[in-house]
């Protein structure tokens, strides 16, 4: 399990830096928005396409839905969901477990910024429902890493091709043109 987790990192370290000083941390109610907005306009198709996908029936790692939570914080800001850009996702179980390692992984990072949101008057029940959750478990990334455990060396590659592909989409996700801070 540590030398997938650790080939995974090393290969995603990059972006995965590129994205937490993009994301940074919230000192005011915008740069929150912002993240709110960033995290849907990323979130909405990476989901649905691990959601949608083949592997997803015999897997036993299963995305969480946590759409519903990010839908509710942006109404207690009172911002309207932003539109987001298609994510396409391979139909094997490399890319779909490589995709998910960081959709699931940004739950670590959550531990961390929810703490970030509770001085501007934002907790699970108000304004940060997603990251109360998404932050609430670390089960899902549990049965994650033993799945990716499963995964033959071969596959390794695909799996951090998939990996890169959500961190450049959160990137562009967090930096589009169109996403404009409450």
């Amino acid at each position: 399990m540590i030398e997938i987790r650790s080939f995974l990192r090393g290969e995603t370290n990059e972006l995965h830096r590129e994205l937490d000083a993009i994301v940074g941390v919230f000192s005011n109610r915008a740069e929150y928005a912002r993240f709110l907005h960033g995290t849907f306009r990323h979130r909405v198709p990476v989901e649905a396409a691990l959601s949608d996908a083949a592997p997803v029936r015999v897997s036993p790692w299963q995305p969480r839905k946590l759409l519903p939570e990010l839908e509710a914080d942006l109404a207690d800001l009172t911002l309207a969901c932003p539109a987001s850009e298609p994510f396409h996702l391979s139909n094997d179980m490399a890319a779909f477990l490589g995709a998910a390692y960081v959709l699931e992984g940004s739950a670590l990072g959550a531990r961390v910024l929810v703490k970030g949101v509770e001085p501007l008057g934002f907790g699970p029940e108000n304004g940060a429902r997603y990251l109360s959750a998404q932050a609430g478990s670390l089960d899902s990334w549990r049965t994650l890493l033993v799945a990716l455990e499963g995964l033959d060396r071969q596959a390794w590659d695909a799996a951090a091709q998939s990996a890169r592909s959500v961190f450049v989409h959160a990137i562009q996700a967090f930096t589009s043109e169109e996403l404009s801070p409450a």
